[in-house]
């Protein structure tokens, strides 16, 4: 039986819309789609190894510091992100299992439990990035997540040790190419709504759903395997 759950947000919980991280460098008025702007470039600086993790979210900090960014602009992006429907249903029943859920996600915090609202009493953790501001509410800096790419069966690895279970009591439900790491930890893992990623390749996703639109239709594949 699984014992507990690791869900990434964006695509996963939330209907797909444009990235928590692209919607920022929107909102600030940056252009993303040309290929030399900073946004591609200090993304492939940390795919290149040039950077760590910790510092693609420094470099990305500082250019939404030149342009100034207040904690205001979050609301635009929050107010359009839509979660998947049958979300609270699907989440009050696995809890009721005694199932442990936990968020394991590139996004941010604050955002996460924003969206969520009275749905995030039903996690018992929240791990993604953290914009942090200052007293007038303007961006200092962002703490990057441990927890993000290989990190996400990092994460599973470091849970199954503390909470002495098996990597086969955990299961990874993801949707993109940042969560195809998380088979490496000896989970079981579940892609909905696949984003370029490929969900028919077993080795990362050892069960599918293509075409989900509630959460609920996930039940079956957690609770009777």
């Amino acid at each position: 039986m699984v014992k507990a759950i690791m869900f990434d947000f964006d695509g996963t919980l939330t209907y797909k819309g444009t990235n928590t991280w692209k919607a920022i460098w929107l909102e600030l008025g940056y252009d993303i789609n040309d290929p030399k702007s900073n946004y591609y470039s200090q993304m492939q600086m940390y795919f290149d190894n040039i950077i760590d993790y910790q510092g693609w979210c420094d470099v990305t900090a500082q250019s939404f510091k030149n342009k100034h960014m207040h904690k205001s602009i979050m609301n635009n992006i929050i107010n359009r992100i839509k979660l998947v429907d049958g979300l609270t249903e699907f989440l009050s029943t696995l809890k009721s299992k005694g199932i442990s859920l936990n968020i394991v996600s590139g996004n941010f915090v604050d955002v996460i439990k924003q969206s969520l609202k009275d749905n995030a009493q039903y996690f018992d953790t929240i791990n993604a990035n953290e914009l942090v501001y200052d007293d007038q509410g303007y961006l200092t800096h962002i703490e990057g997540t441990n927890y993000d790419y290989e990190g996400k069966a990092q994460f599973i690895k470091e849970y199954c040790t503390t909470h002495n279970i098996k990597p086969s009591e955990v299961c990874f439900v993801g949707n993109g190419d940042n969560d195809e790491w998380a088979h490496i930890s000896g989970c079981k893992t579940i892609c909905i709504n696949p984003d370029n990623t490929n969900h028919t390749d077993t080795t990362k996703w050892h069960m599918s759903i293509p075409h989900l639109t509630n959460m609920t239709q996930l039940l079956p594949l957690l609770l009777n395997n």
